[in-house]
């Protein structure tokens, strides 16, 4: 096989290639939100105290500012949030622990009630 007619399957081949990677990489970012955001919010009971934590993901290709976390009658901000990082909390004492809103300068605005984890028995709180 000449030098001439392996450049002529290779060429098409790399390009091929390189075309099927920036379609891949268009995809997950065609499927995903400028500005969105996860939350996660845990109400786990237990016998003498209840342990809380929110977790605040910013799920979008572009930072978020001024994230306001708030607990009903307390809250918490968080200035910036970058594309993937995600932020843990704590709620303050005294906070309503049945739901909370999040509200970005973007324009999110979530209202969110905390979730119980499943209780199995021998499990710490159960």
């Amino acid at each position: 096989m000449s030098l001439k007619k392996i450049y002529l399957l290779a060429i098409p081949t790399v390009i091929a290639i390189i075309i099927l990677i920036f379609m891949i990489n268009n995809t997950t970012l065609i499927n995903k939100k400028k500005f969105d955001l996860a939350i996660d919010a845990l109400k786990e009971e237990q016998s003498l105290f209840t342990h809380t934590r929110v977790k605040i993901t910013n799920t979008g290709i572009q930072p978020l500012t001024n994230i306001t976390i708030n607990y009903g009658n307390k809250s918490d901000v968080i200035s910036i949030l970058e594309p993937g990082q995600s932020y843990p909390l704590s709620p303050p004492p005294g906070s309503d622990l049945e739901k909370l809103r999040v509200t970005t300068n973007e324009g999110i605005n979530i209202t969110q009630e905390y979730r119980t984890p499943i209780k199995m028995p021998g499990m710490m709180g159960s």
